[in-house]
Parts: C-alpha cells; structure tokens; sequence
C-alpha cells in the first residue's frame, strides 16, 4: 500500500496550483485586491445533508470498528447522489467519491446489496481492487475532477489513517496531512473523514493527535446502541462543531435503509442508564461505567446515576464472589443493599 509522503503532497497540490492559476501569478497582487468577505460565497450555511453534513465544510465520523460508520456513509452518499432524502432530511444533490483504502471487495459489495447502491455517472468508489490503489484526496485526479464538477462533490475518506503518511500521534505530521483537505474545501468540495476512537479516556471520541480535532469542522462519534454484533439504534453525537448541527441524532437502521429513532431520540441519559442496567444485572460499578462508555455516555455521568439510584433503592447490591459488589436494577424503590456501599 502506498502512502504518499508529506513532501508528495505538497508537491501535488502545488503542481495543480501552478496548473491551475499560472507559474508565479499570485491570485491576490495587493492587500487592496482582498474580496469583500459579503461577495464570497454564499451568505448561509448549505447543508448536502439538512444538519449533518455541510457543503464546503470538512467533516470526521468516528467510531468503534463495525460501528456502521461505512455503511451510514455509503448510504448517505448514494442518496445525496441521486437528491434523495437520508433519514428524513433533504439532500443537494451533486456527485460523490469514496475513496476506499479499508475495505475488500467482497465487504463493499456485500454493503452494496444491502442498501440498494448501484453505481452510476455520479456515484463512484475507488477501492484497492480497482487494480490501482486509491490516490490521495489531493491528487492530480481528484483535483481535476472537482475543478470539473459543477455541483461541488462530497469526497469519503476511509480511512483517515490508512491514507495517513506519517504518524497520526505526531502533531506535526498530522497538521500537514489535514492540509489537503483543506485545499479541497477551499474548493468547494465536501469532505467526509472516517476515523476510529481510541481505549483511553482522552480517545474516547477519536484516536490520534488533536491536530485532527483542531482541523475539522465538524466531527461527529457513532455508537451503536444495540446489539453489537449487528446494525440496529445509532448514535451520531456532535463533537466538534464550528456551526450548529443537530445535536444528538438516533438512527434505527433495518432493510437497508436508515431512519429517525423517534423513540430513542426522545430518551434521556438517564433512561438509557437505567436500559443498560436493565440489560446487565450484576454488574460491579466499574464495568458498568465501562458499558455506558462504550455507549457514549461518560463515565461520571454512570457514577452519578448509579449513587442517586442506590440512595433511592432502585438498584440492589448484592455479594458475588471474592467479595464483589453486583448491581442490578429493581425499580420499585425498595432494593434492597445487601453488603453495604458499592465500591
């Protein structure tokens, strides 16, 4: 597989600059030459996806590996390909890349089938089966390609480290990787960045230096907040947003077709809390806190649900083994605390 490196990059996107816009013709010859900020562009946020994904606008979705974030993409993309509503919300619809460096041929068109994709003059997807490998974002080839586009595309990236040339814990190299897409939304394309968390605490939302953070503007985490062996209620939580996107967005997806969780969305951290406990009696606190982690609730907001619960008997401790304290969920506020205090 090959990456190109920092200084591959660069070169790329100076050689289509020179291409573009003439060897030594700078764009801007004085300060006075600056456009009016009110003359560039258009004066409101266009969005490809009504509150999730906005044009020209650089985009990260990330997740646990075999979240669904592939498969949200994917689907999202071929609707906005074709101007169709995703999950409800309208869509502009203009051409859309995915440049695929994760996924074998097989697991793509096995997704494929699954929600109905066909390819078509506006839909298309650059895999390592193609029999070349899928360029960089800011290659010559791309970059030719959105220059064409009318309706500026939506580029997919999956994913940010297998394109990634360097180290994605050096801040340095990662500030220069995340530059290319920036050229790209310079140019009016939309680009959609897919990333993994990380285990600890401070990865929980995306893995790697915080250059990735710093570059996006908008950066949303996915959870799958049923059963973990297959797609069912998503999570899209915003972490990151340089303007206002929906703020928490539940999705149930069945029959290859995503929608809007109308039940799921109207639920509190709470509820959910206490349907996590539910769904596993006997837990000791800090597994517990664990589960609610890996389901995007933080871990002090478990610890506090689980002390204001115990205080009001709705949760039962009882001894296992070894000494520890198992928690199970009674609800009727009379559980009993059987072994004193939870750890």
């Amino acid at each position: 597989m090959k990456h190109e490196t920092p200084e591959e990059l660069d070169a790329l996107i100076d050689a289509w600059s020179a291409e573009t816009s003439g060897e030594g013709t700078p764009a801007v010859k004085r300060i006075e030459d600056l456009p009016d900020l009110e003359t560039v562009g258009a004066a409101e946020i266009e969005w490809v996806v009504d509150g999730i994904f906005a044009q020209g606008a650089l985009h990260m979705l990330t997740s646990e590996p075999g979240a669904g974030k592939s498969t949200l993409v994917a689907a999202a993309g071929y609707a906005i390909s074709l101007g169709r509503e995703f999950a409800g919300r309208a869509t502009s619809k203009r051409p859309v890349l995915i440049l695929d460096k994760e996924n074998p041929l097989p697991a793509i068109r096995e997704r494929c089938r699954r929600l109905g994709i066909k390819t078509h003059a506006d839909f298309h997807i650059w895999g390592e089966w193609v029999g070349e490998d899928p360029p960089s974002a800011c290659s010559g080839i791309v970059l030719e390609w959105v220059a064409r586009c009318k309706a500026k595309p939506v580029i997919v990236v999956d994913s940010v480290i297998a394109f990634h040339p360097g180290d994605e814990n050096d801040s340095n190299a990662t500030r220069r990787y995340m530059g290319q897409y920036r050229t790209l939304t310079a140019m009016g394309a939309t680009i959609i960045l897919l990333h993994h968390i990380g285990k600890s605490e401070t990865a929980k939302d995306y893995r790697g230096s915080s250059d990735y953070k710093a570059s996006i503007d908008i950066g949303y985490k996915l959870t799958n907040l049923g059963d973990p062996a297959r797609l069912s209620t998503l999570e899209l939580r915003p972490f990151k947003q340089r303007f206002s996107v929906w703020p928490v967005l539940h999705l149930r997806y069945a029959d290859g077709t995503f929608c809007v969780d109308q039940a799921e969305g109207r639920k509190t951290d709470t509820d959910r809390l206490r349907d996590l406990l539910k769904e596993n009696p006997n837990s000791m606190k800090s597994e517990f806190e664990g589960i609610a982690v890996g389901k995007g609730i933080g871990r002090n907001r478990a610890r506090t649900f689980l002390d204001a619960e115990i205080r009001r008997g709705t949760v039962r401790i009882a001894t296992g083994s070894k000494n520890r304290k198992l928690l199970s969920w009674t609800g009727n506020g009379s559980g009993a605390m059987v072994g004193g205090e939870a750890d």
